[in-house]
């Protein structure tokens, strides 16, 4: 409040609104301040700060749970070791897990369990050819498991091989089609 009080030049109400909405956190307790013309938005703004009344003030609730996104990454969020730990004490996840890998074997002369636990000879997830397949195995894995556990998306998105695994989480794209892409 300060600030909107000494900056100079003031800043323009349609900024301050603009910056409130988007980077803001979100609060249970709104305002919203709609001044009329011969109102002194700062006078609303005041009033708000004081939880005073105002004519040109309106207060409320808001439902503030949002709703889940799974997101899911390119090739780069990998690392060695991942999922490796999970495979032995997730039994949802080494299920999907080896439905993906059977899915995969089609394609591939190499085991994507053995990758994942990183055993002698498999190869690395330095080559491409090896991430990308297994960055979209543990992703929708990792999807299974979060929905055993009852959390279920209201939307997926993803990037580059997330996009695959967001395409198969969402049923647009069966397994065997996400292992092929």
């Amino acid at each position: 409040m300060s600030h909107l009080e000494t900056a100079s030049p003031a800043p323009r109400p349609l900024d301050v609104g603009y910056s409130l909405v988007s980077f803001r956190a979100v609060f249970e307790h709104r305002a919203v301040v709609v001044p009329a013309e011969d109102t002194d938005p700062m006078d609303a703004l005041r009033a708000v700060a004081a939880d005073g009344p105002s004519a040109v003030v309106a207060r409320g609730t808001a439902d503030v749970e949002g709703k889940t996104v799974f997101v899911f990454p390119g090739q780069g969020s990998q690392w060695v070791g991942m999922g490796a730990q999970l495979l032995t004490e997730s039994p949802v996840f080494a299920e999907r897990i080896a439905e993906c890998a059977a899915a995969i074997g089609e394609f591939v002369d190499w085991s994507l369990i053995d990758v994942l636990q990183g055993k002698e000879g498999a190869p690395t997830l330095e080559r491409v050819d090896v991430v990308q397949p297994a960055s979209f195995a543990v992703m929708v894995s990792l999807a299974a498991l979060w929905r055993s556990r009852g959390v279920e998306p209201a939307a997926v998105v993803g990037h580059s091989q997330g996009e695959i695994a967001a395409a198969v989480v969402s049923g647009a794209l069966s397994l065997q089609d996400g292992a092929r892409s």
